[in-house]
């Protein structure tokens, strides 16, 4: 008589590598969305985002980041412990967006995140590089 055993093995993360467990989105906070981007602080600028009925994210409980990037639509996984947040990487669909799209800052700042943090009805997340992403519902 033979036995055959199936399993599935965990992997360890390499460094720098997030391995992505259940991690809903507080419900009563970051989850409730969609989030609209407004703006991007940096010590020394502001980015205002002209159209942010066009830049959304929404954080699903499943741990999936849905995205409304300018002319395309994409999502990817997202894991939050505490008030650290990691988003990615997104997978989008490809369609060439008008000139003055600001399609790839969206979607790169907001794989770049590393906190967030909810006041009234604004997310901040805060960024590798010392800038804030403001969102808004």
């Amino acid at each position: 008589m033979a036995v055959i055993a199936y399993g599935c093995a965990k992997k360890n993360s390499a460094p720098g590598e997030h391995a992505f467990h259940a991690s809903t989105a507080p419900a009563d906070t970051i989850g409730r969305g969609p989030w609209r981007w407004i703006a991007t602080v940096t010590p020394s600028s502001r980015t205002v985002c002209t159209n942010p009925d066009v830049y959304t994210i929404t954080f699903l409980p499943d741990s999936t980041a849905r995205l409304l990037i300018d002319c395309n639509r994409g999502s990817g996984r997202y894991h939050i412990d505490g008030h650290s947040i990691h988003i990615g990487p997104v997978a989008s669909t490809r369609m060439m967006c008008p000139p003055g799209s600001m399609d790839t800052t969206f979607a790169s700042q907001l794989q770049r995140a590393n906190a967030w943090h909810v006041e009234t009805d604004t997310l901040q997340l805060d960024t590798v590089g010392e800038s804030q992403m403001l969102l808004v519902r």
